[in-house]
């Protein structure tokens, strides 16, 4: 099995604001630095729970037909998008929407008195299933004034649990503060802040 992003996140869960306010940085001096340890944060986070925080999508490269139902890594599952598989010539196919279903608990599943193609396999990773995952955004419609047309406002962090939030800000203050070690082995458990796996300990469980 392989698993890669194809469209990545557009925003962060946490905001630079946030991330200042929470570092108590009123310059502008270290916007780059936070910023990226906002990415590195949410990276080892999505990491720690093998699952995903903002919307983004995913691929999962199979060289059988999976079990059903199958469950989707790295959770929550928003959508499957589409079931495609390429044969023996070389020539790919698109899996009917009429034959699976996405279950509650983010599994891919058949519906009842189907079965997947019986066309022989291309090779590894022939069959590739392309879905969404991470927590859904909050999309705001603002009406325009007069002619003007109404705008939309996404939040990509509204849903993501406060927890998950509070995790992250912790790992970017130590990184902020212990930069040089943080730029080396920030992945260890020496550049970890108590409490981060406390924070994340449930959603763990539920994106597995």
């Amino acid at each position: 099995m392989e698993l890669k992003i194809i469209t990545p996140p557009a925003a962060e869960p946490v905001t630079l604001a946030e991330a200042k306010l929470h570092l108590r940085v009123d310059h502008t001096s270290d916007d780059t630095l936070i910023t990226a340890l906002i990415v590195a944060a949410r990276e080892h986070v999505e990491n720690y729970l093998v699952g995903s925080l903002v919307q983004q999508t995913r691929a999962v490269y199979l060289s059988s037909w999976p079990s059903s139902p199958f469950r989707l890594p790295c959770g929550p599952v928003q959508e499957i998008e589409s079931v495609k598989y390429t044969d023996s010539d070389g020539a790919e196919h698109t899996v009917s929407e009429d034959l699976y279903y996405l279950t509650p608990g983010g599994e891919l599943a058949r519906k009842p008195n189907q079965a997947w193609p019986t066309d022989r396999l291309y090779g590894p990773g022939a069959i590739e299933i392309t879905y969404t995952t991470g927590y859904a955004p909050v999309v705001t419609v603002i009406p325009g004034e007069g002619d003007d047309p109404d705008t939309e406002e996404t939040d990509y962090g509204a849903n993501i649990p406060q927890s998950i939030k509070q995790a992250m800000l912790l790992l970017i203050g130590e990184w902020y503060e212990q930069r040089e070690a943080a730029a080396y082995t920030k992945y260890t458990i020496h550049t970890i802040p108590w409490g981060v796996k406390q924070l994340l300990a449930p959603y763990r469980e539920a994106t597995v």
